[in-house]
């Protein structure tokens, strides 16, 4: 074989292993991009997952804070409602004649079972016929006032019966509320 042939024959391998080198590169650079591109896509799918989730969360959170603000409020409206409700019907019942008070304690002292104590009225309390119903009740009125807008108590050995007429729109409202609130709402 001559020089040249030999020449010839190792130039033909030396760019045919360039040639395969080479391709084996691109396949290996190919396969790093592809590799890369997938990694790529992934991370952008995780960081919209991410994203998406916080800002429903922060959704939530906004929703849950408008939610809780108007309930808030709504019980705001409600109580001063209530509060007024109960300052009306105070007003409703300071305006009844002596009479029609009077009476309308005369049959709560009777459901009462009242007969005999002391009878110590609120401080509010100007309207009621206390002679009739000390001698009708057997009670003892005494000197002292106690907190009230009207109403009374009536003392009997260690038992104390609150009558003010407070308390006893306190109950009443309380023993209602979940009706006034169906009102208040409009469910009924």
């Amino acid at each position: 074989m001559s020089l040249e042939k030999v020449l010839e024959r190792l130039e033909k391998e030396k760019e045919f292993k360039i040639e395969e080198l080479r391709k084996k590169k691109e396949k290996e650079f190919a396969d790093f991009v592809a590799k890369k591109e997938k990694e790529f896509e992934e991370w952008k799918e995780q960081i919209k997952r991410e994203l998406e989730n916080r800002l429903k969360k922060e959704e939530e959170t906004l929703i849950s804070q408008v939610k809780l603000k108007y309930l808030t409020e709504s019980a705001k409206v409600e109580t001063d409602i209530i509060y007024n409700l109960k300052t009306e019907l105070l007003k409703k019942i300071k305006e009844l004649s002596k009479d029609k008070y009077t009476d309308i304690w005369r049959s709560i002292l009777s459901k009462e079972n009242i007969n005999g104590g002391y009878i110590l009225l609120a401080k509010g309390e100007n309207n009621l016929d206390v002679e009739a119903l000390s001698k009708e009740f057997n009670l003892i009125p005494k000197e002292e006032r106690i907190e009230g807008m009207g109403g009374f108590l009536i003392e009997k050995g260690n038992v104390i019966i609150d009558l003010t007429l407070d308390t006893m729109l306190e109950e009443l409202v309380n023993n209602n509320i979940l009706d006034i609130a169906k009102i208040l709402r409009g469910e009924m």
